[in-house]
């Protein structure tokens, strides 16, 4: 009996949508302040258009947060510190910047 013969050079391709960034185009903030990301959409492994990721900054902020947990490298405190010591997320698209520095 014959047996079906793999390729051994065709990849596998993931069933269904998926979205992958663009390498050669990097994130950016338009005119209203919003990030977009440009990405690939496939489907079935096939290639259906390109298009942007548009997320407020808050968004952003927290998918980037997701991402750094998600991979295990924790921003180190310094740099935590330096970044966000001043600034308080109140809601979607609402960011509190202090003037004076706060104390820990």
């Amino acid at each position: 009996m014959p047996t079906n013969q793999r390729n051994p050079r065709k990849q596998p391709h993931a069933k269904g949508w998926r979205m992958d960034p663009i390498p050669s185009r990097p994130a950016y903030k338009d005119e209203d302040g919003n990030v977009r990301i440009p990405i690939w959409l496939t489907k079935n492994g096939r290639h259906t258009a390109d298009t942007e990721m548009v997320l407020l900054p808050s968004e952003a902020e927290l998918l980037n947060e997701r991402l750094t947990d998600a991979i295990g490298d924790s921003p180190s405190a310094l740099q935590a510190a330096l970044l966000h010591a001043h600034v308080a997320a109140k809601g979607p698209g609402v960011t509190l910047v202090s003037k004076a520095p706060h104390s820990a």
